[in-house]
């Protein structure tokens, strides 16, 4: 069943209208990149390793950019950095600020792409990858105490050789992987979703954890329409449905400080990958992780819009852990839950969350 449905996004995204937006074609690339990890890393777990490279390629290409956009303020006669003396100028290049009023990171070197590409060739090249994610990791929890953990030192352990790590950098710093070469591509997002569709399947049934096929998220999405307030997913996954939300507000001329996103997964993970894909977008976030049923972690919340797609039919999920006065429950707990079937208490927290004006697009397999 789940395959079927990983089989049916992916033939939308090979569609006319679809391909129409590849105008860089690295299917080919990213089919390499995999080639590089078979035999070292179970299938299902590619996705960790090329997914958290490039998301140290963005951060590292996004720094480069807000470096030299500062650079050419210092010979711009309209910027306050006008031929100001070296001394000065190489201040202001360190000054943390500069990058963070554009939502950048100001990076080590040691934690840059092109460190790590000059490199790529060393003998210990999984140990700097590795050390690379524990610098950016602390950088964005130094920002954020919420981005605690988006990156894990992952190399090392892994039964990837050198040769095959160097591969993968040496993969993705070719050109068109770059967001500098091509600002208006999306590439990193489009990556991403490449892999978290493509190597879906490589989960099996346990791959809708973090994994909603996109032709089911778009139809969601174009059916609430949020275009401002409050996005909740309590089942988020990777996030897919709030890029998509970003997608369509983009498209219809909506701003996207006009959005707050909320969301909550079960699977640390999961929640990893779904920090990664917002913070790709450049996305406020507050998504948290719990067992959204028994750790209801946003009991305040009210959405204008809640897009889900929530595990169906849990059984065995241990409803008598739930407070007998639990503020989602329609009436008694002995009433109003069984250990039998979840649905139902997806269905009440659902509905508690929404706001008297909130609409819900909602993945179920049939009614409550």
């Amino acid at each position: 069943m789940f395959q079927h449905r990983v089989q049916e996004y992916m033939a939308t995204t090979n569609t006319p209208t679809a391909k129409a937006k590849a105008d860089i074609d690295f299917e080919n690339e990213l089919w390499n990149a995999a080639n590089e990890l078979r035999g070292a890393v179970a299938e299902n777990q590619y996705k960790d390793y090329v997914l958290s490279l490039l998301f140290v390629k963005h951060l590292s290409e996004r720094y480069e950019l807000r470096k030299q956009e500062i650079q050419q303020d210092f010979a711009n006669p309209e910027s306050d950095y006008y031929n100001i003396e070296a001394h000065q100028q190489a201040e202001v290049l360190e000054d943390e600020l500069e990058y963070q009023v554009k939502n950048v990171y100001r990076l080590p070197r040691e934690a840059t792409w092109e460190y790590l590409r000059e490199n790529a060739e060393q003998d210990d090249i999984k140990v700097k990858v590795d050390q690379a994610f524990v610098l950016l990791d602390e950088l964005l929890a130094k920002r954020n105490p919420d981005y605690k953990g988006v990156l894990e030192p992952i190399f090392v352990k892994s039964q990837l050789s050198p040769t095959q790590v160097a591969g993968l950098i040496n993969l993705f710093s070719k050109e068109k992987f770059s967001e500098i070469n091509n600002p208006e591509s999306d590439i990193y997002g489009r990556v991403y979703e490449y892999y978290i569709g493509k190597f879906a399947m490589a989960e099996g049934s346990g791959a809708g954890q973090f994994f909603t096929p996109g032709s089911v998220v778009r139809l969601l999405v174009e059916m609430l329409e949020p275009l401002k307030g409050r996005i909740m997913d309590l089942a988020c996954g990777s996030g897919g449905m709030f890029v998509q939300s970003l997608k369509f507000l983009q498209a219809h001329g909506g701003d996207k400080n006009d959005i707050s996103i909320y969301g909550q997964e079960r699977y640390e993970g999961t929640l990893r990958l779904c920090k990664m894909n917002l913070l790709l977008r450049n996305l406020s976030f507050d998504v948290k992780l719990g067992d959204s049923l028994l750790q209801d972690r946003f009991s305040d919340l009210k959405a204008d819009y809640a897009l889900m797609n929530p595990p169906f039919n849990i059984s065995n999920w241990h409803p008598e852990l739930l407070p007998d006065n639990d503020p989602r429950l329609f009436g008694s707990k002995d009433t109003f839950t069984t250990p039998g079937n979840a649905n139902y208490m997806w269905f009440q927290t659902l509905w508690h969350h929404l706001s008297e004006r909130g609409t819900a697009g909602v993945g179920w397999p049939t009614a409550p």
